[in-house]
């Protein structure tokens, strides 16, 4: 696995051994970033704050700031192995200031103390229902900017819940992979 384009290209990142995580893949992740640098959506990766849920080996978040310009990046992972990985993954960058990991399940937190997020990468377990859970809890702590841009990879096998507050602007299926782009509005019922 690597960084495909943008200033860290071609760094290879550290992936975990055994299963406890899902990498994206390279194809994944190239479909993804070259939907969101566009414009259909305006830019999210030039977003003050990138957030990336779910982190694993963080590989979403460091591709989004390598092609973007964002001021932070978040990781929130609470998988202690994976932090690990990610902590390895960020030295490969040499740009550790901007970047920071948050040990902990979304669910835990109950205060956001940085600025609110203009793009959102969620990427938890399959079948989880973690999408709709963490998308309401970013709302809860109020993380996100109106107007934010949310992506979700979930199986195609899954099926897509409405949730207050958030539309999928767009889907895109991705082998056995569902990529979800929704926009946060408090306007939205």
């Amino acid at each position: 696995m690597r960084i495909i384009a943008g200033k860290y290209k071609r760094r290879k990142l550290f992936t975990p051994k055994g299963i406890q995580t899902r990498p994206s893949t390279d194809r994944l992740r190239e479909t993804l970033m070259t939907i969101l640098e566009g414009g259909r959506f305006g830019f999210p990766l030039n977003s003050n704050l990138i957030i990336d849920v779910f982190a694993g080996t963080g590989a979403l978040g460091i591709e989004a700031a390598s092609r973007g310009h964002p001021n932070k990046v978040i990781f929130i992972e609470k998988n202690s192995n994976a932090v690990k990985i990610i902590e390895e993954n960020i030295k490969i960058t040499k740009s550790n200031e901007l970047f920071e990991i948050l040990n902990i399940d979304l669910s835990q937190i109950k205060t956001w103390k940085f600025e609110k997020a203009g793009l959102v990468f969620l990427d938890p377990p399959y079948f989880s229902d973690l999408v709709e859970k963490a998308l309401i809890k970013l709302k809860e702590i109020d993380a996100i900017l109106p107007d934010a841009i949310i992506v979700a990879e979930v199986s195609i096998r899954e099926k897509s819940k409405f949730i207050k507050n958030f539309r999928i602007l767009f889907s895109k299926k991705l082998g056995k992979s569902m990529i979800n782009f929704y926009k946060y509005s408090p306007s939205f019922e």
